[in-house]
């Protein structure tokens, strides 16, 4: 199958080096060696990160409507806006 690949310029000097090294054509150890990097990726484990986190109580507080969030929200804005402007 015929495709376009954007390679950086220090890996196709290394492949175009190998293929003279190994008389074998550009495609050929293009091919080969995308196949032994894929075989590498394949035998490789992945990686997975555990993450932690901490429980935290999600009861209202003392005085809070959960109803009315809104309500709080507006009047938390509101202290914040007019803060030393009374």
């Amino acid at each position: 199958m015929r495709t376009t690949l954007t390679l950086d310029d220090n890996l196709l000097l290394t492949l175009k080096k190998k293929a003279v090294e190994y008389n074998i054509p550009f495609k050929t150890i293009v091919n080969q060696t995308l196949q032994r990097g894929l075989e590498v990726m394949e035998a490789t484990p992945k990686l997975e990160k555990k993450y932690k986190t901490q429980g935290r109580s999600l009861k209202a507080k003392p005085g809070y409507d959960l109803n009315k969030l809104g309500q709080v929200a507006d009047e938390m804005e509101d202290e914040v806006r007019f803060k030393g402007k009374v």
